[in-house]
């Protein structure tokens, strides 16, 4: 089998799981789970429609961002340190984000990492650990997301979004669809030998 085959059993099991769970909320009437589950179905079908890596990373970078109703969403890989590097940023109202703008909370995205976890801090301000970090205070963040973009047991980067109007609305939903969201880009970005930085 195929690097390609297998990503696209990947996409396939994810959209089938997907689809599983939509026909579940909608009988149970959660609303803000069929949210969710739609815009997972999206991303993942847009996986078998988009062939090019910029437009499908900047696809799940805005959906990121509409879910979480944050104002800025970047990607980051690892280099061959392990030491996270920008690749791509978007903000809010649709635009890419240069490299001088990736100014973040280094210590979420060493957290996300460390624990291979999504990582949703809802009032980053109000929070007793985060609102001592100097990086929180600066950029007076509130909402801050990070989620570990993984592949066949290996880490590729990471995803992260932040905002900084506290997240009205938190629940699971938000774990998984940035998990879902990550895994998704994860699966696209091991298919494709070279991803060079986007400046937009």
């Amino acid at each position: 089998m195929t690097d390609n085959e297998d990503r696209m059993n990947d996409v396939d099991q994810t959209l089938a799981e997907v689809r599983r769970d939509l026909e579940f909320a909608n009988s149970t009437g959660d609303v803000y789970e069929l949210r969710a589950l739609q815009l997972l179905l999206q991303v993942t079908k847009a996986m078998h429609s988009e062939h090019d890596i910029y437009s499908l990373i900047t696809y799940i970078l805005d959906s990121a961002l509409s879910f979480a109703e944050a104002d800025r969403a970047f990607l980051m890989l690892l280099d061959d340190n392990g030491v996270p590097r920008f690749k791509m940023g978007r903000s809010y109202d649709g635009r890419y984000l240069p490299e001088d703008h990736f100014v973040i909370s280094s210590g979420a995205v060493q957290d996300a990492l460390e624990s291979l976890q999504p990582l949703i801090v809802s009032d980053a301000l109000q929070d007793q650990e985060f609102s001592k970090r100097q990086s929180v205070q600066d950029l007076e963040l509130r909402t801050i997301m990070a989620a570990p973009l993984r592949f066949k047991k290996r880490t590729l980067g990471l995803i992260y979004v932040d905002s900084n109007r506290p997240l009205t609305r938190y629940s699971k939903h938000h774990v998984n669809v940035m998990s879902s969201l990550a895994d998704q880009a994860a699966i696209a970005i091991a298919n494709v030998q070279k991803f060079e930085t986007h400046h937009g």
